[in-house]
């Protein structure tokens, strides 16, 4: 039988100097929405011990007759690679080390956000599988809806031996979780997307909108589209969006025309629209950070009002990297927007497609990055430490190159991509290394 293989790479790039990097790649925009939420408890004590770094890591998975991770269901159920058949072999780090590692990745998967919790549950044993050597034990633990419930997998995981959390996904179980592990002086690397929870051993590797923001309102400075307006809605994320956006017009020599919001609750955009189109002749580029059902009425109203692409340009943040954009909002046609390249994360999306016959959601390359840094990182040997996490070199996963900051946050390289009929495409590429000037 024909075999099917792709190679998926999680290596550290080699840079000399640190750069800066914008954050970032696509994103649900509900799940962003919910991943506000208010700054949680200080930070534990610096661990010690710095880690060697991560020598390149190249493999490939199971060829497509062979059989696809297991599917785990039960809470307490766990992924150890030495039951999977992964192909050692093609590793060119160090040989597996002798001490057994485990590492807990916690998810919702009972209640509301089952199925989410248990497509990136997925995503994270395909990583197991593509990327640990032998010893390495990830430990499925259910969050359930309530920040108690996700404290309490927290302190199952520990019991149970855990040397490193892997999320929660959602912002308003992150305090519970940041306890448990602080007093048990374990790090965590929260799958939310909520940066005000960011510290010294609690890293926030989800989608966070800043460095979106700024990347794409750059690239529209340096195509000499200097007069920017936004409409941006009336709530705690289109606070922080939109103070992103006046920052990044400011520090890029640009001028904020206006910034208009509305009350995403009643749906109620008609007279923010109707106050934007009375300066429309004023405004280079407009920047709605929407997504989904809301970005598409939006969209449509703005035409409505006069909008067009050819002479207001229209920008967005990842919540737009969804493919067939263009074919349900012709305003967006030709729009811009800051997210991680589409092709890496294709082989993905392959092997996802083959080991559970469906596409996973966009959020499963989080959860996919965040286990296979941990897989790589045990399998040389390195400790679950700050020193090791915050390798300013960083990594190179599914969502382009990343690294985690000594405060807690990530910065990952981001592509511009522009909105097409049928298929976004990339007009600006990601860096492929941080450092300086790449």
């Amino acid at each position: 039988m024909k075999s099917y293989v792709f190679r998926m790479i999680l290596t550290l790039v080699v840079a000399a100097f640190l750069g800066g990097c914008s954050d970032l790649g696509g994103w649900h925009s509900w799940f962003t929405k919910n991943n506000v939420a208010q700054k949680g408890d200080e930070a534990p004590p610096p661990d010690a011990a710095p880690a060697e770094p991560v020598e390149v890591a190249a493999l490939s998975p199971p060829p497509a007759s062979g059989p696809p991770p297991p599917q785990l269901s039960p809470a307490q159920s766990s992924v150890q690679a030495q039951t999977l058949p992964s192909p050692a072999s093609q590793f060119t780090t160090a040989p597996a080390p002798s001490v057994h590692t485990k590492v807990a990745i916690l998810l919702p998967l009972s209640g509301k956000n089952a199925t989410l919790g248990q497509a990136m549950l997925n995503a994270a044993q395909i990583a197991v599988f593509d990327m640990s050597g032998g010893n390495f034990e990830l430990m499925p633990r259910d969050t359930a809806n309530t920040e108690a419930t996700a404290a309490a997998a927290a302190r199952d995981a520990i019991s149970s031996g855990a040397q490193l959390l892997i999320g929660p996904l959602f912002a308003a179980q992150v305090p519970g979780v940041k306890a448990v592990a602080e007093q048990a002086g374990i790090n965590v690397l929260t799958l939310s997307t909520d940066t005000s929870f960011a510290a010294p051993g609690l890293y926030v590797m989800g989608f966070a909108p800043g460095a979106q923001v700024e990347r794409v309102v750059n690239y529209t400075a340096m195509q000499n589209l200097k007069r920017f307006a936004a409409l941006v809605p009336d709530n705690a994320y289109g606070a922080l969006v939109g103070q992103a956006f006046q920052l990044a017009v400011a520090r890029n020599g640009g001028t904020v025309i206006d910034i208009e919001s509305y009350n995403p609750a009643q749906h109620g955009v008609g007279k923010a629209i109707v106050a934007l189109a009375a300066k429309q002749g004023q405004i280079d580029a407009l920047f709605l950070p929407e997504g989904g059902d809301d970005l598409e009425k939006i969209a449509g109203q703005l035409a409505a009002a006069g909008f067009d692409s050819h002479h207001t340009h229209m920008l967005g943040t990842g919540l737009w990297d969804e493919g067939n954009l263009g074919q349900h909002v012709s305003l967006l046609i030709g729009g811009w927007y800051a997210a991680s390249d589409p092709a890496l994360r294709r082989n993905f999306m392959a092997a996802y497609m083959h080991a559970y016959g469906q596409e996973p959601p966009r959020l499963a390359t989080l959860s996919y990055d965040a286990t296979a840094l941990a897989a790589v990182l045990a399998r040389r040997g390195a400790r679950f430490d700050r020193t090791s996490l915050t390798n300013p070199n960083g990594f190179s996963g599914v969502d382009g190159i990343f690294r985690l900051t000594a405060d807690g946050l990530v910065e990952r390289g981001l592509a511009v991509n522009e909105v097409m009929p049928n298929e976004n495409r990339v007009i600006a590429s990601a860096p492929s290394t941080f450092a300086a000037g790449k």
